[in-house]
This record gives C-alpha cells, structure tokens and sequence, in this order.
C-alpha cells in the first residue's frame, strides 16, 4: 500500500487532478506557513492505514494554525488508541475543496474477471448504498459517460430541476484515466474517495486516494 501522498502522485500522472498537499512531521511544536489559505482537513499521512475516518484520522474544517496543532495532536491520540502499534509519523495538510458532489473512482484486478473500473456515489456511506457502476478496463469515453448515467446519485448533477450542472464531462475523462491502470502490471488497486465534482467547467479534483501495488 502506498500512502496517500505517494497514491496521490501516482495517480497524477494520468491526468487525474488533486488538491494541493503538505506532509508535516506529527511531532512538530509551532504551525508552519502553509502554502493555502485556511480552513484545511488534517489527515494521517500512513501505508498502514487505508480508511483514515474509521480511526479517528481525519480532521476537517481546521480554522488557524493553534486549531492545527490541536487536530494534530487529536489525530496522535485517536490513532493510537484505535490502531496499537500503527506508525504516526506524518499528517497531510489540504486546503477544504467544494464542490457539488462527491463520487468515488475506484479500480482493481479480480482474479476472475481481470481488471475492473468502478465509479460509485462517494463518501463515508459509499459501501452502504451500492450506488454503482462497474466495467472491464480499460474504458473509453464513451463507456465513461454510460457509466455516469448508470449512478443514480448523479442525476442531481445533470441540471436536475434546475440544479447547478456538475462537471460530468471532466468526470467521464478521470473515468477513462484510472481504467487506464489496466496496462500497469504493478498496480492491484486504486480508489479516490472523495473525487470532488465541481461545477461545470471547473473539472473535478480527488481529495483522497490509495494505490495497492502487487505483491
């Protein structure tokens, strides 16, 4: 597993944009000059942890830099308690990004079927409401987009009784990029969760990602 850093980067290179990101030591003592403005989330910056939020590794909403500290020293102590023994070296630092919803962007290799791409309602219910779309990978645009149409969810974003349209297109592009991780044999996995849909014309931005590589 990488960490999210290392996923994120990863990731980047396939044409999938991200928030801006800043790796701090969890130790350190006063706030530094951030390259963004507040409020940010605050998350633990692991390999040994992939669903941050179930062990307390998430902060969200961070207003200055003494709220900073605090999150920090919030997240030590939760991960501790809840995860004997994992390392808590590091804390990653992102501006809040907004946008009119949230989809998760997954990929994997099934031992049975092959390589499979994955676009889902995102968030913290996501495994909840199966509200899902699957295909062989890689895909083109145009199976992109029949995908989009096939998660319920994201009829909200297509002008929807006069609702602000969301960045389906950009969307239906960082579709096709992940499905793209069928030609690299080192890749088992791949999630964003949240991909952030902005509004249209304005892309779309992952806040949270994991690469598995093979073992």
């Amino acid at each position: 597993m990488l960490d999210e850093l290392a996923a994120g980067a990863r990731l980047e290179r396939l044409g999938i944009a991200r928030a801006p990101s800043v790796a701090l030591d969890a130790d350190i003592a006063r706030a530094p000059r951030l390259p963004f403005p507040f409020p940010v989330a605050v998350k633990l910056l692991s390999a040994e942890v992939a669903h941050k939020s179930d062990v307390g590794g998430v902060m969200l909403g961070v207003t200055d830099g003494g709220a900073l500290l605090a999150a920090i020293g919030a997240i030590r102590t939760s991960v501790a308690k809840r995860t004997p023994g994992a390392r808590i070296a590091r804390v990653l630092v992102q501006p809040m990004v907004a946008g009119l919803g949230e989809v998760l962007l997954g990929y994997r290799v099934d031992r049975d079927v092959g390589p499979l791409v994955m676009l889902a309602a995102g968030g913290v219910l996501t495994e909840i409401e199966h509200d899902r779309s699957l295909r062989l990978a890689p895909v083109d645009l145009a199976a992109a987009r029949d995908m989009i149409t096939e998660v319920r969810s994201l009829t909200a974003l297509t002008g929807y009784r006069g609702k602000p349209k969301g960045d389906l297109e950009a969307l239906a592009h960082a579709v096709v990029a992940i499905s793209q991780l069928a030609e690299d044999a080192g890749v088992a996995e791949a999630e964003i969760n949240p991909l952030i849909v902005r509004p249209a014309g304005e892309g779309v931005v992952a806040v949270d990602a994991l690469v598995r590589l093979m073992v």
